[in-house]
């Protein structure tokens, strides 16, 4: 498989898991991860697909073939955000929470040391002149990530406020 071909599988699979189509993803990785030298993020993102469609059992065992010694702090982080809800919905609680508390800790580790300018979007600020208190919208600076980057942060989003509003 040529790699603009992988690239382009790739992003038409992240495409559709961005609009909720996780059974055409889930074959779009399947067949990436079959055909093509499967990195980490793409075995990770199967193991997504596989997880949104109810296959926590598969998804886990596609998760146990992920190196990890090739994933960065942020794609670290959401293979324990992932991994945990698998267990959730496995009602494997203990391991669940242990996979979580990882992702946590990873999370501030991550976020803790970045500079001011990493945050996404808009922030609001309270802003206190002459002991008068203003709100001051502050327009941040998009991190300069790459597509994958920015999926794992929307999957771990996605997760973590479906998981919170329960």
């Amino acid at each position: 498989m040529r790699d603009e071909d992988k690239d382009f599988l790739e992003l038409l699979g992240y495409l559709y898991l961005q609009y909720g189509k996780h059974d055409p993803a889930r074959v779009i990785y399947h067949t990436l991860c079959e055909l093509a030298d499967p990195t980490a993020i793409m075995l990770l993102t199967y193991a997504y697909c596989l997880a949104a469609d109810g296959s926590y059992a598969m998804a886990l065992h596609e998760m146990d073939k992920i190196p990890m010694g090739t994933l960065n702090l942020q794609e670290l982080s959401g293979f324990h955000l992932l991994r945990g809800n698998i267990f959730w919905h496995l009602h494997r609680d203990r391991e669940a929470r242990v996979e979580l508390r990882r992702f946590l800790e990873l999370e501030r580790q991550r976020t803790h040391g970045q500079p001011r300018h990493a945050v996404i979007g808009q922030r609001i600020e309270p802003l206190v002149v002459d002991g008068v208190e203003r709100v001051v919208s502050i327009r941040m600076r998009p991190p300069e990530d790459g597509l994958w980057k920015k999926f794992l942060r929307f999957i771990a989003r996605k997760d973590l406020n479906r998981e919170l509003s329960r």
